[in-house]
């Protein structure tokens, strides 16, 4: 039997800190084969919280999968929206 820990809509900028640390012991715990983090890693796809989901991701047992989510997109920069929606998350997570 395979075990998967899935994670998603994490929403790093809303964050509570104090969730993370028990979050990855969870997962480490569980002793997965992979982890599945889906969805929304930011709330608005700003640097920082980039930064903040890739520390976080550096946490959690090995392999893990992402996929990003429409909030991880850039919402009011209208040109990195359109031509590079995904510049960020290639920069900080893939």
């Amino acid at each position: 039997m395979r075990t998967v820990v899935h994670l998603s809509d994490l929403h790093f900028g809303r964050v509570d800190p104090r969730l993370l640390a028990p979050l990855a012991r969870r997962a480490r715990e569980a002793a997965p084969h992979v982890v599945v983090v889906s969805g929304d890693l930011t709330q608005r796809a700003k640097s920082a919280q980039f930064r903040d989901a890739r520390r976080f991701l550096d946490t959690l047992p090995q392999p893990v999968l992402v996929v990003p989510g429409n909030h991880d997109v850039p919402l009011y920069n209208l040109w990195q929206r359109f031509l590079q929606p995904r510049a960020k998350y290639r920069r900080y997570i893939s």
